[in-house]
């Protein structure tokens, strides 16, 4: 079975981010995050920089940020 990576978009429209298992990854492929119990930390740094809510991430003060392709 093969999986389909889920985008993540900013606000305007941009494909930013891309989901595959529990890591976040950007376009060129990096990673970037670990996601645990809908949280994203930081790869480098390790803290929780974005949460996820219905379909959108928000940041930790609480501003929409990247909604679900």
């Amino acid at each position: 079975m093969t999986m389909t990576p889920r985008w993540f978009y900013s606000v305007d429209g941009q494909a930013k981010y891309y989901q595959d298992g529990d890591y976040i990854y950007s376009k060129n492929g990096q990673c970037e995050f670990s996601v645990s119990n809908g949280s994203w930390y930081a790869i480098k740094g390790g803290t929780a920089e974005y949460y996820v809510s219905d379909n959108w991430v928000y940041s930790r003060d609480g501003n929409a940020m990247f909604h679900f392709g």
